[in-house]
């Protein structure tokens, strides 16, 4: 078992859990689980309130549902079980109700495994528009099992490599150009280089994460998530986040060894997911906006720019080839 300690910048910690040691099974907890993982655990407590996983679960509705769950249960400590929707929505419900005050989460997938909800703020949608209502909040424990994240990537496929992708390329070129010779070989990947690859993005994410909350892709994927009404996939919609970033990033020149990136993305690429996405969904949400907030990163730089909607339209027209030959 491996832990570490994050403070944020308002001196508040969080212990983050590293290996299959897990305390937070108490009958003072209120226990919120994806229904997917149901089958996964042997020894669950009974009373396991069960939610699906997906972005459509970050609503208003299911808040004060968790409200009326909090009431009935009477505990202080909720734990939250799954993706990064489901502790999105529980943390955004606890940090938002009295009653409440100490909050785990267990995430289960790569990308909330990754990308740890230590950021400062959680997140529900409201009206179709991706994570329109936050509120502040910081996990007093995150637990990371990598069996948990490794059983999807058996079920999933190398779909489920991508969060690591993103993450080194984002954070450090050593660590990536490390991740792209390991994953360029078609070999079966066991679980002891699974762990290793986990934690070496775990490692990097906590220690960025106040400079730099995303990830390559992050920005478009919120973006796309909203035109689209919800209804990509969201490690999907990161993906092709981080295609109009590079793309971005090539106009402007600010990215490198883009080209290793974009290969290993393809190669990944879920073969439920679509290839081509409808321009017009995205041209009408944009045609709402005035600016476009753009935050590219790449190894341990992060370029921001705030651009008018009218400008993007322009470098889609002009450069509008260059972004299908990348997808």
């Amino acid at each position: 078992m491996k832990s570490l300690s994050f403070e944020l910048h308002e001196k508040r910690r969080c212990g983050i859990v590293f290996g299959k040691d897990f305390d937070a099974f108490s009958p003072e907890s209120i226990f919120v689980m994806d229904s997917g993982l149901n089958n996964l655990l042997q020894n669950k407590p009974e009373d396991v309130h069960l939610l699906p996983g997906g972005e459509h679960i970050k609503s208003i509705d299911r808040v004060f549902e968790l409200y009326q769950l909090f009431r009935t249960r009477g505990h202080s400590r909720v734990v939250a079980f799954g993706g990064g929707a489901i502790i999105d929505m529980v943390g955004y419900s606890a940090f938002s109700h009295g009653q409440i005050n100490e909050f785990y989460a267990v995430p289960s997938t790569s990308l909330s495994q990754t990308l740890l909800p230590i950021h400062g703020k959680f997140y529900i949608n409201f009206e179709f528009r991706k994570d329109l209502l936050s509120l502040y909040g910081l996990p007093s424990k995150i637990y990371v099992n990598p069996d948990l994240s490794f059983s999807r990537f058996l079920e999933r496929g190398s779909c489920e490599l991508i969060p690591f992708l993103l993450t080194t390329y984002s954070y450090d070129e050593h660590a990536f150009l490390y991740l792209e010779k390991l994953l360029k070989k078609d070999e079966k990947l066991p679980l002891d280089t699974w762990t290793d690859i986990l934690w070496l993005g775990i490692k990097l994410y906590t220690e960025k994460v106040n400079n730099n909350p995303g990830v390559i892709g992050m920005r478009f994927a919120n973006l796309l998530e909203s035109a689209f009404r919800l209804k990509l996939d969201f490690l999907n919609a990161l993906a092709f986040g981080a295609v109009f970033e590079i793309w971005l990033g090539k106009i402007f020149g600010v990215v490198k060894k883009e080209q290793g990136l974009l290969t290993l993305l393809r190669k990944f690429w879920n073969r439920h997911w679509p290839l081509r996405l409808d321009f017009s969904s995205i041209n009408e949400y944009l045609s709402q906006t005035k600016n476009l907030e753009i935050e590219i990163a790449c190894f341990g730089n992060v370029f921001h720019e705030r651009i008018d909607t009218k400008e993007f339209f322009s470098l889609l027209k002009s450069h509008g080839r260059e972004l299908e030959r990348l997808l």
